[in-house]
């Protein structure tokens, strides 16, 4: 899939399993507030799930961090290719 900024390049990366886990901590977490508004839990069960998808939303995002860390940016020069690599 095409993209015209290289940012969104580095995080629309289907083959990588880290990019699938991003997807299903961010489904779940809107799955979890939207239980947690329908269902309208009273109590310390509420802060409990609560704290839950709250964890869950900072896994999420800290997957996604990794996903942007580990990918390089489009144009680094630094960054060896596999075939340079096998080359040596």
């Amino acid at each position: 899939m095409p993209f015209s900024t290289p940012s969104l390049q580095r995080l629309w990366q289907p083959r990588k399993p880290l990019f699938w886990l991003v997807i299903a901590f961010n489904a779940l977490s809107s799955a979890m507030a939207w239980g947690l508004h329908l269902a309208k839990p009273e109590g310390a069960l509420l802060v409990m799930l609560t704290l839950l998808a709250l964890a869950n939303t900072g896994m999420g995002w800290w997957l996604l961090w990794r996903l942007w860390n580990k990918t390089p940016s489009f144009g680094d020069k630094h960054v060896q290719s596999p075939v340079d690599q096998q080359n040596r």
